[in-house]
């Protein structure tokens, strides 16, 4: 076991003698006391430097000057910034440094007379000091290791993310390629369940990594992505019996210029909230101008006048992810009403 590092700093070499002898084989928590001699504040100060797992200092006050024990004290709580190390002051001059004075101007942790000090009192202020620095650093470990813990575990979840959206990149060009050739309508079937099972997946892995990227703009026509939009979630309306469907406003253009990214990220995460939300009813999506000049108003709406509204984690993180997809496009997301309308509204760039 690693000793507990004291050190004794004195001008006189038998008050050294004295307390090598008094700790002479004694051990607190299994572990031995090793004790580091200096004659004077100047030879301390190196061995500070030297030892900076030093648990206490022994100081006498008077040395090479009338209070260069005190100056020692400032120097390891000033210049060398150690506030672990416990300080116990010993003085056979006690009119040169009044304890009551030198408890409150001076960061120490006891304040001893050589006059009255016995063995077993020197032995129970070092055991009180060492078991305080023990828990200083106990604290200090813990609150280390669970900083350290907190962040990797946030890196790594950061760093699978990106790692799982490397991996779905091809798959995701591969059925797509696969929906562009002549297949058999069962392949043909199979194939645009595929793809959309796929963009859905990307888009989900999509929310774990939240990294502000710069916005690409791009011209973004409006049939084409939601005829998109409408294939991803067209094996999972079949399977439950429900419809999804989309209006145009006709006084929007064609082509619009946004992030064709982030656009179809925030339709497919909008349908996805809804869709918990609906409890199998039907959807539309709406895209018409905003009140604001120059911006898109994008709503998702259910059928039903009866929406179940759900509060999980899963529909909090589409709820955060949505808010951040609405702000990326320089837009708001509106709360969602009672009829369970989610309205975003996006900048067209």
């Amino acid at each position: 076991m690693n000793p507990w590092k004291v050190l004794v700093v004195d001008d006189e070499e038998g008050i050294h003698g004295i307390t090598r002898m008094i700790f002479r084989g004694y051990e607190f928590e299994q572990r031995p006391i090793e004790l580091i001699s200096a004659m004077s504040g100047a030879e301390a100060r190196k061995l500070l430097s030297e030892h900076p797992d030093i648990a206490l200092a022994l100081l006498d006050v008077v040395m090479e000057n009338d209070d260069e024990g005190l100056q020692l004290v400032e120097y390891i709580r000033n210049q060398l910034n150690n506030r672990d190390i416990r300080v116990i002051l010993r003085t056979g001059h006690p009119g040169y440094a009044p304890e009551s004075q030198v408890i409150v101007n001076y960061d120490i942790n006891d304040y001893l007379s050589k006059a009255e000090l016995s063995a077993s009192r020197l032995l129970t202020s070092v055991v009180v000091a060492l078991r305080s620095f023990r828990d200083i650093k106990n604290a200090r470990l813990q609150a280390t290791q669970s900083d350290r813990t907190a962040e990797p575990a946030e890196q790594r979840l950061l760093t699978v993310a990106r790692q799982l959206n490397q991996q779905i990149a091809p798959i995701l060009k591969q059925s797509q390629r696969l929906q562009q050739m002549e297949l058999n309508p069962v392949a043909n079937d199979l194939a645009t369940v595929l793809h959309a099972q796929h963009q859905r997946l990307h888009n989900g892995i999509t929310m774990l990594d939240i990294s502000d990227q710069p916005a690409k703009t791009g011209p973004v026509a409006l049939a084409s992505l939601m005829d998109e939009i409408l294939l991803t979630f067209l094996p999972q309306s079949r399977r439950d019996g429900w419809l999804l469907d989309y209006r145009i406003d006709n006084t929007l253009p064609a082509q619009i210029n946004t992030d064709p990214v982030r656009i179809r990220q925030l339709l497919i995460t909008a349908i996805e909230l809804a869709i918990l939300q609906a409890n199998s009813a039907d959807l539309k999506v709406s895209l018409q101008p905003a009140t604001r000049p120059g911006q898109l108003l994008l709503s998702v709406s259910l059928t039903d006048d009866q929406p179940v509204f759900s509060s999980t984690q899963w529909t909090q993180q589409l709820q955060s992810h949505l808010q951040l997809l609405c702000q990326q496009l320089q837009g708001e997301l509106a709360e969602m009403d009672e009829s369970g309308t989610i309205n975003c509204q996006i900048q067209l760039l």
